[in-house]
């Protein structure tokens, strides 16, 4: 197993434009990683994440969903008995194949979930992958963070290459991989940073309630003006912001899709959404502060609108 970029801070990846209410620091040093990016990552749409591997507490294997992290009550699974009592519906199936046939690995590996193996077809969760050949083994994953512990404060490496087994088929980069063409090149643009500099950072209890807000417009397909952005805000919230904060997160999303413009895909695998050839999901920049590169309107709003049975447990 080859560990390709280390110190992933959390467990979840940020669209480097909504680091912007996160505080002006956190987005500039995504600004910095976007236009100083050289390699990226493919990120996999698979669903739902899991994770799997020995726990360094007692030596014992286990699998689980990203809930073995929960600070209050991690859903750890030693057996079937376990998975029994923690889990229902079609994520309790799937963690039954995955402890059957998952590689029995010192560390511990998040993965997405891409299937049970056998075909060459696969739409896990918004996008169809299609094999040039049937895919070996009984399930298919695709693993992309390493785990020292199991806990709350558990710091994950990211990009990591993971061999097969005969009954686990991991998708690597001989599956699919992209690389940047074009570098960003930023040094005549430093007035579209001020409103960066102007922006308000809301409180980190709301932060996520302004996410929400942003993301109530990815559903409808489109990315709404920053006045409207602003104006369209519950009272309660229009404190915690101001119109220069929208404006910053505008700057760096349309930044975001300048490097994406630059990103070229190879491999084998080719997708496709309702039958129609597409990209992949989109990229993880492969650095200490990896974030997704991803086509929020295309993608992002599929997997808002798309349901999912795994969903409606809450793990």
């Amino acid at each position: 197993m080859d560990i390709i970029q280390d110190d992933m801070p959390n467990k979840h990846l940020e669209h480097p434009e909504d680091t912007i209410f996160d505080g002006r620091r956190v987005a500039l040093k995504a600004i910095t990683e976007m236009i100083t990016c050289k390699t990226v990552g493919i990120k996999w749409d698979g669903a739902p994440a899991v994770v799997f591997g020995t726990n360094p507490a007692n030596g014992k294997f286990f699998v689980g969903t990203k809930s073995v992290f929960n600070k209050k009550i991690p859903k750890i699974n030693y057996s079937f008995n376990d998975i029994e009592t923690n889990h229902k519906g079609d994520v309790a199936d799937i963690l039954r194949l995955l402890f059957h046939f998952a590689p029995r690995v010192d560390s511990i590996i998040q993965a997405d979930w891409i299937g049970v193996g056998g075909s060459h077809s696969y739409t896990p969760n918004t996008l169809e992958y299609r094999f040039p050949t049937e895919v070996p083994g009984y399930i298919v994953i695709a693993p992309h963070t390493l785990y020292e512990q199991v806990s709350a404060d558990s710091v994950g490496h990211i990009g990591i290459n993971l061999a097969s087994s005969p009954t686990c088929y991991c998708v690597s980069a001989t599956d699919a991989w992209a690389f940047v063409e074009k570098e960003l090149n930023f040094t005549d643009q430093w007035k579209s940073f001020i409103p960066i500099f102007r922006s308000k950072t809301p409180h980190p209890k709301v932060a996520p309630k302004i996410k929400q807000h942003v993301n109530s417009f990815i559903r409808e397909g489109r990315i709404a003006d920053a006045q409207e952005m602003y104006d369209s805000l519950p009272d309660k919230y229009k404190g915690e912001v101001s119109v220069y904060t929208f404006k910053a997160w505008h700057y760096i999303y349309q930044l975001k899709q300048r490097l994406q413009c630059g990103i070229r895909e190879s491999g084998d695998v080719k997708c496709y959404i309702d039958g129609e050839p597409s990209k992949h999901e989109g990229y993880v920049i492969n650095s200490k502060n990896p974030y997704k590169i991803v086509d929020r309107l295309t993608f992002s709003r599929a997997n808002f609108n798309l349901r999912k049975n795994w969903k409606n447990e809450k793990v």
